[in-house]
């Protein structure tokens, strides 16, 4: 069809030409386009923020992965506030055993006889849930043997750069969608000791809210919001007393 076939009404052809104000119609036709893509990616954040913690290479093939890592999403702004009630079942991704990783969690068995993919997860969680609101509570004492020492120092010194700015941070945990073990592995230690490190993706939902003295939002929003973490835990294997603390967190 050529433009001869096309006839516009005449009620319509007085209007065209100059006058016709083409350039606010494309502006407004890009504008509507632009709040679209805000739309679809509003409300979905990857990985915590609030804690910078220096990661140590610990998987091979680590190689060329950013070496900062954040420590886990920002927490709850106090104790016992709209904290998340676990009556979803979280999903669990557990490496089948003839994989590579799989093998390795085998070993950690072979290690310690109660020790299993499906109970680390479970005290993964739980490790998870108490780190997030005592995080942004600012709960020293609650954090206090959940993670190594490295790590605390880490949380500790974000927890008071934030008190000295006059900031509160709240994070209200609505789930955990899933938990999935990335990788593992075994590092000898002291004596007959060896170092177990799993390495695992956490899926949450969290409100996530960051403000001033002036109780002024500065980060974060209101709206329930989709956190992607990955956070890898660390325990000796051969010592008595010992468990699964955090050892490093980082968006995933």
């Amino acid at each position: 069809m050529s433009s001869d076939d096309i006839h516009l009404p005449s009620a319509l052809i007085g209007h065209t030409g100059h006058d016709f104000p083409w350039d606010i119609v494309v502006l407004a036709v890009l504008a509507v386009a632009l709040g679209f893509r805000l739309y679809r990616v509003l409300g979905r954040r990857i990985g915590m923020q609030g804690v910078r913690q220096a990661r140590l290479p610990v998987f091979p093939g680590a190689a060329g992965q950013a070496q900062t890592r954040q420590t886990p999403p920002p927490l709850p702004a106090a104790a016992g506030q709209g904290q998340a009630e676990p009556a979803v079942q979280v999903d669990y991704d557990i490496p089948a055993p003839a994989t590579r990783v799989g093998g390795i969690l085998g070993q950690m068995t072979q290690l310690d006889g109660s020790f299993t993919p499906q109970g680390f997860l479970k005290d993964a969680e739980t490790i998870f849930r108490q780190v997030v609101p005592a995080f942004a509570a600012g709960d020293r004492a609650a954090l206090s043997g959940l993670m190594t020492p490295q790590t605390e120092e880490a949380f500790l010194a974000a927890i008071n750069a934030r008190a000295e700015a006059g900031e509160t941070q709240r994070s209200d945990l609505r789930g955990i969608d899933s938990m999935a073990i990335l990788d593992a592995m075994l590092v000898a230690g002291n004596a007959n000791t060896q170092t177990g490190r799993i390495e695992v993706r956490i899926v949450s939902r969290q409100v996530n809210m960051l403000t001033d003295r002036q109780g002024e939002p500065v980060q974060g929003t209101d709206a329930v919001t989709e956190f992607h973490d990955l956070w890898l835990f660390e325990r000796e294997f051969g010592a008595s007393g010992t468990q699964w603390r955090l050892a490093a967190s980082c968006p995933a």
